[in-house]
């Protein structure tokens, strides 16, 4: 597992880790085909982080997630993520994870917590974060 920091923050970041604020990352892995937006978006309900996801359209083995939370609430999400374990029962698993200072808004992410619900998913998935 790979995991990358910029050396800069991105701009609006605040060392106070109880304001809410925006973050942007890269991960690649087993990810697509795979339910791992849906893991993905459970895991961030279930830990209070708003949040979207979007398979890249032609490397397919990306997705760009956008988090938004308190840091302690991301970090959580972050740890469970870059563990490199199996993230459900059908084989999700990031390999590496990168922050970035730009990102894809939640609104436009093609799932999101706030439309996940909308959508079919398979019944069949146990996830395990």
């Amino acid at each position: 597992v790979t995991w990358t920091r910029l050396a800069t923050e991105p701009s609006g970041y605040s060392s106070d880790t109880s304001i809410s604020r925006l973050r942007y990352f890269v991960v690649h892995g087993k990810v697509q085909n795979v339910m791992f937006r849906q893991t993905l978006i459970r895991a961030m309900q279930v830990r209070g982080v708003r949040g979207g996801a979007t398979n890249h359209c032609s490397n397919k083995s990306r997705v760009d997630i956008t988090l938004h939370s308190k840091d302690e609430q991301v970090k959580d999400l972050l740890d469970a993520l870059s563990q490199g374990r199996l993230l459900n029962s059908w084989g999700a698993q990031a390999n590496s994870l990168e922050e970035s200072d730009a990102g894809i808004s939640i609104e436009a992410h093609q799932v999101s917590t706030d439309n996940v619900d909308s959508f079919s998913w398979n019944p069949d998935v146990v996830m395990y974060i």
